[in-house]
């Protein structure tokens, strides 16, 4: 086997002990990869690293630790605001978000957001399958929904809140990021002037230009995930 599937848990891992994996994960592992007793695995979360593992039932999704393959490891990265979009496209920016160092992801409702909830519990499945395809330990943290006024109170104090608007064309991304910055995507309809006002009223939000184009809501946060682990990684 040249891939050696990845699996993340949430428990104590440590060597010769087992651990059971979730209903979707065995469902995966026996039905899907057809992986069946004494097969490689491997099981991880930051916490403890990331451990060669064997299948010992594939049915109970039953698996034995043997080694430690990886340290637990920083994986530090940027901070994403993004306002709620269309249900797929939303997977998408988790997914992508999560393979480029992501650490927190903020959803946000502003004036034009469209969509005012979101799947939680499918969105953090969709996070956690990307860390096991990626190679990541941690998980990104995703925050509860926020409006756009009360995460500014939040965040603006200890952070650089960063806004991506074509009308800044003298202010460049590269000019102003720092590893403390926080990047607010707007929704399809952008941002409306009352909230262009409220960005002015916070010293620590800086606006800039993200390039000619204008861009979609999970293409401008994976632009600005791009860019901020060119500038730190």
């Amino acid at each position: 086997m040249k891939h050696i599937p990845r699996f993340y848990k949430d428990a104590d891992l440590g060597e010769n002990r087992q651990v059971l994996l979730s209903p979707d994960q065995t469902h995966h592992a026996a039905n899907v990869l057809r992986l069946a007793k004494g097969n490689p695995v491997r099981v991880f979360n930051s916490r403890c690293g990331e451990w060669n593992c064997e299948i010992f039932d594939p049915k109970k999704g039953c698996v034995e630790i043997m080694s430690l393959f990886r340290k637990n490891e920083a994986e530090e990265g940027p901070i994403i605001a993004c306002s709620l979009i269309n249900p797929k496209r939303f997977d998408f920016f988790l997914e992508k978000a999560t393979e480029l160092g992501i650490s927190e992801i903020i959803p946000i409702v502003s004036a034009y957001t469209q969509y005012r909830e979101f799947n939680v519990q499918k969105a953090e499945q969709k996070i956690i399958l990307a860390c096991e395809q990626c190679g990541r330990l941690s998980v990104p943290g995703l925050n509860n929904i926020m409006k756009i006024s009360d995460f500014l109170e939040k965040y603006s104090h200890d952070y650089q809140i960063l806004v991506g608007d074509n009308k800044y064309y003298n202010i460049s991304l590269f000019d102003i990021i720092t590893n403390k910055s926080v990047f607010l995507v707007g929704p399809e309809g952008g941002f409306s002037g009352e909230e262009y006002n409220l960005f002015d009223t916070y010293k620590n939000v800086s606006k800039f230009r993200l390039g000619n184009n204008i861009l979609k809501t999970e293409t401008a946060a994976v632009a600005f995930a791009s860019l901020w682990k060119s500038c730190f990684f």
